[in-house]
């Protein structure tokens, strides 16, 4: 029984908000320091900022903490804003992204892992010009919220992701396609534009004020019904992650305003797979303090339309909208609502009058007043609740409210409720087919066949009935429409699955009969709850106010009834076919369950019910009263308005209430083991089960029987909705009063007298054998007696206690006052044998290992102690304790074995209960604290079986039974295990020509084990590095990859990296195999607002074996009487040894390598954390504080410590992780870990098995014995012959294994062969459990102050060896430190780049040159200029050089700088160079043309000349340069437009030519070369046209290579005319000078 969490849903806990974020690309600013900043409520953080690209890369990780309930967080919404540093203005906002917190914990682990989030433009009233045509681009993060219920997940948990550890970022390109990774809800829905239309009509509030809805409506002042008539619009992305959409309604008070109301609108579940729409309709206020108190309604609607837009601006309009006239939506009317109480029981109070009333929205109703009584009854101590019984004829409390009646819409709801109902009853009834008949797996089937089929004419009539396209006579809204259309594809698909389900049955094969029915119920339980959900009568669009229900006495509020008031509306009978008249709760006779105003649990059964009222409810339109006063005529006369009586008036009962037995949790009393009973209280007569000695599972086998029962009205009232009984259980010591333990209540199964003669559980008659499967189904609905079930006992919010019952009401047609009958109820023992369990005799074993974590310092410090394991009626004993070696106690008798009887159905099994005995007298026992072992199934040992032979011994007085195990049957296969599915089992070989053939070799090992060895000689050697580089870390960043993206990685050796803890793997039984562990309770603090805390004071290690045994059945009438025999049979001698290891102390070496942190909680305001590590076992303590790691949230430790252990005293190893300050350090978490089951375990947890066997290198074999010495050893513990070596096949076991080396083929064979079997011990018959590999496990560290709530992760392994022997060296994994790397890139040609100026004759051109930066921006070099480049190509055939510190092993770039006077801090990236072509200009600032980033370690490969170059497709092959060393080709350009051109034409495709080579720093020194065109290897100048110079500072030559080209036509054509203008001058001027010199004649 775990604490029900779902109770503490609605209690304040707390929550961390994890979030990394990685990178952004495609952002559209080029230039200018990018940062990050979050946002989430009124908390920001910013990352550092990324200077000058398009693609900045933060890799940074933040925790937002919080302390609230679950609804409050997820109404919050994280911002993203993506700004750009400006030094003498404000900060420009680049774009943001929206993501709410709601849809983060709707994920599958409550988290996303590299997603892209879409940045948008943020919505504001006015936007620049700018913002609106740019792409935005996507921002990749993680995302998590991590609580202290939930169980803990991060984005290291999925196993299909196991490079997530690291920021192994380049390993897999699957988390850069953006379009797969794209951070959304998921939805059906197509991601699209859509712009919201939201209205806001006018309101009803209960107080007058001044009213406004979030500042964007106009304010109504000083009135109830403020009318607005406001609509605000805005554009957004749906479905988006941020679709939560609050309103918030604001009144004055007192000159401040103050939020009265706020209302959640999730824009997805108005969507119904269409564009979101809702109302208009009413949503209904509540106070947002007092959840109980109505504040009012608001009419609004919400419409949406999409856009064709692609980026539509985000700009928030607001206008005012005509009123609107609700009468073309719907019609009010005024309903008269109506409670009639009629008995109460439980009603916890003490005084002697009640009062009850009933509300709904602002109206109340007239209050009834009624005496208490105390029920009557047999009961020993007292009773502290009363009851009431009314009187006929009955009053009732009533009023009126005026609401919109919407009824005809509710149809569909009705409907589906009702399916939900009956698919419920039908499986419950199924259940108990199943306990009658259990091995019966043909009629089962049969059944189940019979109940889907029952449900598809069920759901097809309701679709020929129209249940989901009602008619309503004034029109529908969108959101109507919309529901409809999603409830028919609904229903229309549902047919299909039920079909495929009755299919499974239909095709199963006999032998998976049982599992497949077990699916077929597990599948159908889903459809239950997916249909409830769907009717979950929450409805956004015309909802009703909740209708409560008021008790209170003496003053004081006892408690309230929250019910959904449309349950019980009355609906008009507009179908003439009555057969088709939907029922619902309306004046039916129910049982109301009244919980304390306090109360704040969020489940059913939370122990805080307050009293059980039985009575009728209904909601009829005033109009309509008299139509319904006919419909209940039958059970009902009002006499006159709110005053009824029933017919008949009363009708006779006989109650019958069978208690077998309980389990209850301890710890939640003064003692722990108390004498317990139990209290039933029904219709004002109680009475109790007699009390049960000293047990956690008492067993009472009672029978009580109530009387003289008369209830009013016919036995038709109670059989549709039977009344509850309400149970109270107690523990009772001698001297103080009864200890209420919880409470709990069970409905009564009702029996009419007609039925109550067919309803037993025998079949009559001699032909009953031939009754077919479902007449056994039929009858077993109305059972008497009925079946019996566990019930829960809860007290403030947590189940304290099953009790095993259940409860039914058979009608009596006799009165039975006249005849002499005891008023008082009867107890009896003796539950009728039909439903009383059938006993099956088991043998319980027990192995007391022995107490650990003992804390408790005053308790141990006198007197010897004890163990009792009980079961049933078993109680075995340990023998006294040892001394006490540190916190750890053994004992002297480690072993027990009895005799226990069980029923044979497993779920009725009692729970094992361990408790702590104290003896502190000659005979005197105290206990200190129990335990409750729940799953005691578990243990049972299903393929063994035990004989035992009575013999009579003349010493002991009672019988005594000797149980004989044969040796034979001594095969333990455990089932818990899981088994990993293999590809193919090596089967048994058992001819011996078989074996001759492997002897002669004239079979190839491969026939032997079918795993075909994957990549078997297909090495490219030029790939294979030399091995004496490689290191530990090669190993382990190697077994990230998943996906091996190159393949030589599959020639490093590999090792197993868990993502959990090691003891919470499945394969290794949870390391529990040998023991499993038990916390001893001494009580329970319970909480107000959280779930109860227990004070554990020890661990307890068992080991526990059922078996079930054969034995003469004993006569034991009773059921539950004493048959507690100890067993005379000796030990078992193999276990002998293990108990006699048990009390030996043993010395051991404890290696702990700690391997680096993930994801560290930041301690520290600014910055990440200092993390070192501190080790604290047996006493001593290791402090690493001077090798701490500066400024990481993913640490690498990369160390190792050695400490010495003695068990069982010194087991638990305590790990650290501190922050290193210089004031006072503070502790980030801790991990714990149980040597003493990694030491014990049979999965051989102490040194991890090689993947393959190696003598040296960085593989080494390092355990002490060899594969073939383990191999050997283990066969002889077991008891198996040695292994036997047939050439190249080794045989252990009857199976045969060939070698499975891939990579040192040239060890020894005999060694390689003994590993290929240790690899698959889990398919020898003789052994079947898997070892434990050798790894890297990830454990989760925790913080005291935060419990449960995980800070971080630590990646580790320990080893361990026997301190007496010689152990061999340890691994070195200190990390690799970065190598130092030479980047040479020569920039040759570019090619097609866009101009960027005109020149004063109007034609393109540009001054081109290329800058280029590595680790830092500020150490950028450029090239020199290529001036007056016309047709975008441009020369240079210059050299930039850049160093770089590389870490081949992360595949990241490592920058230090400085942090301060002496600190320094470390950062890493990944290694890319960025490239930028830019435009020089003399006078404006230089305009960027077009980038380029080249990641080096995965580049896409380069086209060998211009006119292949085009963007690279996504299936371009990649490669390492590291590798590579050298490549020279073209690379294409981004040409990403920059704000200040978005005028200009179409970009065309530049292109650049590079030669790049990477040289290690003493290559470098080897060769070293000149920056530029300098020497050393100085580079030739390029080819350039003469008119590539500066024009400013030649201007002859540029008047002569510039201009004179330019103007020489004109020059000279102005020559000639100039010439021929002045020759005609002269000509013309001097030709009357000349006329007049010729003479005249």
């Amino acid at each position: 029984m775990s604490y029900m969490e779902d109770c503490f849903a609605g209690a304040p806990q707390e929550f961390l908000i994890c979030i990394t974020v990685h990178k952004a690309v495609q952002v559209g600013v080029t230039s200018g320091d990018l940062y990050v900043r979050i946002s989430l409520d009124k908390m920001t953080k910013s990352t550092k900022s990324y200077p000058n690209t398009e693609n900045p890369f933060f890799n940074e990780y933040f925790v937002f903490e919080f302390h609230c309930t679950l609804t409050e967080l997820l109404r919050l919404t994280i911002l993203f804003e993506l700004k750009k540093h400006m030094t003498y203005k404000k900060n420009v906002l680049v774009a943001e992204l929206l993501v709410d917190l709601h849809s983060v914990w709707n994920q599958s682990n409550h988290g996303y892992f590299k997603k892209w989030g879409r940045l948008e433009a943020p919505i504001g009233e006015h936007q620049s010009l700018e913002t609106t045509t740019q792409s935005h681009g996507y921002l990749q993060l993680d995302l998590a919220i991590v609580s202290q219920h939930s169980t803990i997940i991060t984005g290291l948990r999925s196993e299909d992701q196991d490079n997530q550890i690291l920021n192994k970022w380049s390993v897999d390109h699957d988390y850069d396609d953006i379009e797969k990774n794209l951070l959304t809800n998921v939805s059906s829905f197509a991601p699209s534009n859509i712009r919201y239309f939201v209205a806001f009509y006018r309101g009803y509030f209960t107080k007058q004020s001044n009213y406004m809805i979030q500042g964007k409506t106009p304010v109504a002042r000083n009135t109830t019904t403020p009318v607005w008539n406001h609509e605000i619009n805005f554009a957004w992305m749906y479905p988006s992650v941020a679709q939560r959409f609050l309103i918030l309604i604001l009144a004055q008070e007192h000159l401040q305003w103050k939020c009265v109301a706020e209302y959640e609108v999730s824009l997805e579940e108005i969507a119904f797979k269409a564009t979101p729409s809702l109302g208009p309709t009413y949503l209904h206020l509540y106070d947002p303090v007092n959840p109980m108190t109505y504040v009012g309604r608001l009419l609004m609607e919400l419409r949406s339309e999409m856009l064709n837009d692609s980026q539509p601006n985000h700009i928030l309009d607001s206008k005012t909208v005509p009123g609107l006239d609700e009468s073309r939506f719907w019609l009010d009317d005024v309903y008269l609502v109506e409670f009639l109480p009629i008995l109460g029981q439980h009603i916890h109070t003490t005084a002697a009058a009640y009062k009850i009333s009933a509300r709904l929205a602002e109206h109340s109703s007239n209050v009834l007043e009624g005496q208490l009584s105390t029920p009557l009854g047999r009961i020993q101590s007292a009773v502290h609740t009363r009851s009431f019984r009314r009187e006929a004829p009955f009053r009732s409390c009533m009023f009126r409210v005026r609401l919109p009646d919407n009824r005809a819409k509710y149809e569909s709801d009705f409907f589906m409720l009702d399916l939900v109902n009956y698919m419920r009853s039908e499986l419950e009834t199924f259940k108990i087919f199943q306990l009658k008949h259990p091995l019966q797996e043909e009629e089962q089937a049969k059944c189940l066949k019979a109940i889907v089929g029952n449900i598809l004419t069920r759901i097809k009539e309701g679709l020929d009935a129209h249940r989901f396209d009602h008619d309503v006579q004034p029109q529908r809204t969108t959101w109507d429409f919309n529901r409809q259309l999603y409830l028919l594809d609904y229903f229309a698909k549902l047919p299909q699955e039920l079909h495929q389900v009755k299919q499974k049955l239909r095709n199963c094969f006999l032998e998976h009969l049982d599992a497949t029915i077990a699916d077929v119920v597990m599948e159908l339980q889903r459809l239950v709850a997916e249909i409830g959900g769907l009717s979950s009568m929450a409805r956004t669009q015309d909802e009703w106010p909740e209708l409560i229900l008021s008790l209170s006495a003496g003053g004081k509020d006892l408690g309230v009834c929250r019910l959904n008031a449309k349950l019980f509306l009355h609906l008009q009978n507009q179908h003439q076919d009555t057969d088709l008249q939907q029922e619902t709760l309306c004046w039916r006779l129910k049982s109301f369950a009244f919980k304390a105003s306090s109360c704040t649990h969020t489940c059913p059964n939370c122990g805080c019910t307050t009293a059980i009222v039985l009575g009728c409810l209904s909601i009829v339109v005033e109009r309509e009263r008299k139509e319904f006063l006919s419909v209940i005529s039958g059970d009902w006369t009002s006499i006159e308005p709110m005053l009824w009586q029933p017919n008949p008036a009363q009708t006779h009962f006989l109650c019958h209430v069978y208690v077998h037995q309980a389990k209850v949790r301890p710890g939640g009393e003064k003692k722990n083991i108390c004498d317990s009973h139990l209290r039933i209280l029904f219709a004002g007569q109680a009475c109790e089960t007699y009390t049960s000695p000293g047990t956690l599972s008492p067993i009472w086998n009672a029978v009580i029987t109530f009387n003289n029962l008369s209830l009013p009205g016919s036995v038709n009232l109670y059989l549709k909705n039977p009344p509850l009984l309400s149970l109270e259980f107690y523990n009772t010591e001698r001297s103080l009063p009864d200890d209420l333990v919880g409470m709990g209540s069970v409905p009564v199964s009702v029996i009419s007298e007609d039925r109550a003669t067919d309803s037993s559980w025998e079949d009559e008659g001699g032909l009953g054998w031939s009754r077919k499967p479902l007449q056994k189904l039929q009858r077993l609905k109305h059972l008497t007696p009925p079946p019996l079930k566990w019930v829960p006992v809860a007290r403030k919010g947590s189940v304290q206690a099953e009790v095993l019952m259940s409860a039914e009401l058979i009608e009596l047609s006799v009165d039975p006052s006249g005849q002499d009958i005891k008023k008082e109820p009867i107890l009896a023992t003796g539950i009728p044998s039909v439903i009383r369990p059938n006993m099956q005799n088991f043998v319980l074993e027990v192995f007391f290992v022995g107490l650990r974590n003992y804390s408790k310092s005053s308790m141990s410090s006198s007197g010897k102690r004890k163990i009792k394991v009980m079961m049933g009626d078993l109680v075995l004993t340990s023998g006294p304790s040892t001394a006490r070696f540190r916190n750890c106690i053994n004992f002297l008798v480690a072993y027990a074995s009895g005799v226990v009887s069980l029923p044979d159905q497993q779920e009725y099994w009692p729970a094992i209960i361990a408790t702590d005995v104290l003896l502190s007298g000659f005979s005197s026992e105290s206990v200190l604290g129990a335990a409750l072992i729940p799953n005691s199934s578990n243990f049972l040992q299903r393929n063994r079986k035990l004989k035992c032979v009575p013999k009579m011994e003349q010493t002991s007085r009672e019988d005594s039974t000797t149980v004989s195990v044969d040796e034979d049957e001594e095969e333990e296969e455990e089932d818990e295990l899981e088994w990993e599915e293999e590809e193919a089992k090596p089967t048994r070989i058992s001819n011996w020509w078989m074996r001759f053939m492997f002897a002669v070799g004239l079979r190839p090992a491969a026939y032997a084990n079918r795993q075909a060895l994957r990549n078997n000689g297909d090495l490219d050697d030029g790939e294979v590095i030399e091995e004496r580089e490689f290191t530990w870390w090669t190993k382990f960043y190697n077994s990230m990859y998943w996906s091996a993206a190159e393949m030589s990685h599959d020639h490093k050796h590999r090792l197993v990296i868990y993502h959990e803890e090691l003891e919470k793997q499945a394969q290794f039984s949870y390391l529990q195999d040998w023991a499993v562990p038990v916390q001893l309770v001494h009580g329970v603090k319970f909480k107000k607002q959280a779930p109860p805390k227990e004070d554990i004071y020890a661990t307890l290690k068992l080991h526990l074996k059922l078996t079930p045994c054969q034995c003469p059945v004993l006569e034991d009438p009773g059921g539950g009487g004493d048959m507690t025999r100890p067993m005379a049979n000796p030990i078992h001698p193999r276990y002998q040894s293990t108990l006699q290891s048990l009390n030996t102390i043993i010395k051991l070496i404890v290696r702990v390598y700690i391997v680096q942190g993930v994801q560290m909680r930041p301690r520290d305001l600014k910055g990440d954390s200092d993390c070192y590590v501190k080790l604290f076992l047996g006493g001593k303590m290791i402090s690493d504080r001077a090798h701490f790691s500066p400024n990481h949230s993913n640490p690498v430790f990369g160390r190792l410590f050695e400490m010495e252990a003695t068990l069982p005293g010194d087991h638990m190893l305590q790990i650290m992780v501190y922050d290193h300050d210089k004031i006072k350090d503070e502790v980030i978490g801790q991990t714990v870990i149980d040597l003493e089951d990694r030491w014990r375990t049979r999965h051989r947890a102490t040194v991890g098995l090689a993947n393959e066997y190696t003598r040296s290198g960085y593989n080494h074999w390092h355990d002490l014995k060899l594969p073939s010495e383990i191999l050997i050893n283990l066969c002889h513990r077991r008891g198996i012959q040695a292994p036997y070596y047939y050439g190249n096949v080794i045989e252990v076991d009857g199976m045969l294994f060939g070698d499975e080396t891939v990579i040192s083929k040239d060890e020894e064979l005999q060694e390689r062969l003994s590993l290929a079997v240790l690899k698959n011990m889990e398919k020898l018959p003789s052994f079947g459990y898997k070892l434990v590999p050798e790894h890297v496990e990830t454990r989760s560290l925790y913080r005291d102050d935060f419990p449960n709530v995980e800070q971080g992760k630590l990646q580790m392994w320990i080893e361990l060896f026997e301190a007496n022997i010689y152990v061999p060296n340890p691994i070195d994994i200190t990390p690799v430190p970065p190598s130092d790397f030479e980047v040479r890139v020569v920039v040759k040609n570019l090619h097609g780049i866009q101009a960027g100026d005109k020149n004063i004759f109007g034609k393109l051109m540009s001054d081109i040159y290329v800058i280029g930066w590595c680790e830092d921006e500020d150490k950028r070099q450029t090239t020199d200029i290529h001036y007056r480049s016309f047709a975008g190509d441009a020369a240079f055939n210059w050299r930039l050089v850049f160093g770089m510190k590389y870490s081949p092993n992360e595949d990241l770039m490592v920058v230090r700088r400085k942090a301060g006077l002496l600190e320094e801090m470390e950062f890493k990236k990944p290694p890319v160079i960025y490239l930028q072509v830019w435009d020089k200009d003399v006078l404006s600032k230089d305009e960027y043309l077009a980038a380029l980033e080249l990641n080096l370690s995965n580049m896409y490969a380069p086209y060998p000349n211009a006119q292949l170059c085009k963007p690279y497709p996504k299936t371009r092959k990649r490669i390492n340069l590291f590798k590579r060393k050298v490549i020279s080709g073209w690379f294409p350009l981004q040409n990403n437009l920059h704000p200040s051109q978005h005028s200009q034409a179409k970009v065309r495709n530049g292109k650049i030519q590079l030669n790049i080579e990477i040289c290690s720093d003493v290559e470098a020194s080897n060769r070293p070369a000149g920056r530029g065109q300098d020497p050393p290897m100085a580079l030739e100048p390029p080819y350039r046209p003469d008119t590539s110079f500066n024009p400013l500072t030649h201007p002859c030559k540029s008047l002569r290579l510039i201009l004179w080209p330019v103007i020489r036509k004109y020059v000279l054509w102005t020559l000639f005319i100039l010439i021929v203008i002045l020759g005609l001058v002269i000509f013309f001027s001097n030709l009357p000078g000349k006329l007049m010199t010729i003479p005249l004649e």
